[in-house]
């Protein structure tokens, strides 16, 4: 009787702040573009924030396994196809820009238990967004369709950024 060795997948620490690089790919996207490492498919929950031309659209939290995390350096891969495979799908009050950015992961866990019941985003309840350090193509260089980098997520509701103290420009 032979016995089939248990393997466990490293698990993903989204607590991490990972640098997310877009590639277009077919079914895996190989090894890690940054470091050579393997990449591990996962589901999390991801904020997706939309734009139409200069102007912030919409933001949707979107739960999904468009990710490929690297299980050696903290790098995720998500191709933008799928991603707009995502957005596809839409509700007529909804604004979903021409284009998007995958701003970070939301981590659930760090909802307090007792604000659970309360929709994310609301004043009492922000979103425990880990963003992304980089938003890059891939080794690819093909532009994705969809894809821009938007920056300045703090214009979504809830969602917190730390600020850091700005110069005063002289004019």
């Amino acid at each position: 009787m032979s016995v089939t060795p248990y393997f466990k997948e490293p698990s993903i620490d989204i607590t991490e702040p990972r640098e997310c690089i877009h590639e277009s790919f077919k079914d895996h996207p190989g090894p890690c573009p940054r470091c050579g490492g393997f990449l591990q498919q996962s589901r999390q929950t991801y904020l997706v924030v939309t734009r139409r031309g200069r102007k912030i659209a919409d933001s949707f939290i979107i739960g999904s396994d468009f990710g490929w995390f690297c299980t050696h350096c903290p790098t995720v891969v998500i191709d933008p196809a799928d991603v707009s495979k995502m957005l596809q799908n839409t509700l007529p009050h909804w604004d979903v820009g021409s284009e998007f950015a995958v701003a970070g992961i939301i981590d659930l866990d760090a909802v307090p238990e007792e604000k659970r019941h309360l929709p994310l985003g609301d004043d009492d309840n922000p979103i425990p967004l880990v963003e992304f350090t980089n938003i890059s193509r891939g080794r690819s260089g093909a532009q994705p369709a969809r894809q821009a980098e938007v920056t300045g997520s703090r214009k979504v509701p809830g969602a917190r950024k730390k600020q850091g103290k700005r110069k005063k420009r002289r004019r």
